[in-house]
């Protein structure tokens, strides 16, 4: 049983959400695929329900980013300086059978030992604190905490997630803050570490994370075949239409 690794160097938006779409559909990634990656340029994405129109009353230092809109609800995410996940995984694993908040908090529990075995301390969110939905909250995904994100002892957020289920499957994907560029950027960041110190988190998250589903990580790299398929659905991701659905 194999987890299937995908490690990705800075793509831009649509890119990115059309990969993470790839792992959700594709019949030869099961029972589960882990992508991790990051974003260039700069990008925002907005939760599926989020209204487009309100870009444009953000501050001005993050007001004309690139923009993009996911397929999972939720806040909008400034894309930065950050190690942004993806875990598809079939119903066959019993996390992703199982409600939406226990696959959250099984993966951010990974990260909370991979950042603690550095010098890092997190700890979830309390059970008080509101769970987290895919069309309610404020504009920024980060300004506010839910049950299942990582947090620091200030209470801000370091790292939070969404999800999309489709019959049988679901797609989990996520944001790790390592450093905040601009002002308006909300939530906690991680000092902004060296490249190396990054990739040995990614080393251990892959380990952690195939534990807890307990698949044996298997590294891929991105055949023509699939290529393709990315370029098909990021058109969609680039367009207008998608873009101002709502």
């Amino acid at each position: 049983m194999r987890l299937f690794v995908f490690r990705d160097p800075p793509l831009d938006g649509p890119t990115n959400m059309a990969r993470d779409e790839h792992l959700l559909y594709a019949d030869d990634l099961r029972p589960a695929a882990l992508r991790v990656y990051f974003w260039a340029p700069p990008t925002l994405s907005l939760g599926y329900f989020q209204r487009s129109e309100a870009v444009a009353a953000l501050p001005e230092d993050v007001r004309d980013l690139a923009v993009v809109r996911r397929a999972t609800g939720g806040g909008a995410i400034l894309h930065d300086r950050e190690i942004t996940y993806c875990l598809a995984a079939d119903d066959s694993i019993d996390l992703a059978r199982k409600a939406p908040p226990e696959l959250y908090r099984a993966v951010h529990a990974c990260w909370q030992r991979v950042l603690a075995a550095d010098g890092h301390e997190s700890a979830l969110a309390p059970e008080d604190f509101p769970l987290p939905t895919p069309r309610t909250g404020p504009f920024f995904c980060f300004e506010k905490p839910g049950r299942t994100d990582l947090i620091v002892a200030d209470q801000k957020k370091l790292l939070g997630s969404a999800q999309r289920r489709i019959p049988g499957r679901v797609l989990q994907h996520g944001s790790l803050m390592l450093a905040q560029r601009f002002a308006s950027h909300p939530g906690a960041a991680l000092g902004d570490p060296p490249p190396d110190r990054i990739e040995r988190w990614i080393d251990a998250f892959i380990e952690e994370i195939s534990a807890t589903l307990e698949l044996s990580p298997t590294p891929l790299d991105w055949s023509p075949q699939r290529l393709e398929d990315v370029a098909n659905r990021r058109q969609r991701y680039a367009s207008d239409e998608w873009l101002h659905l709502r």
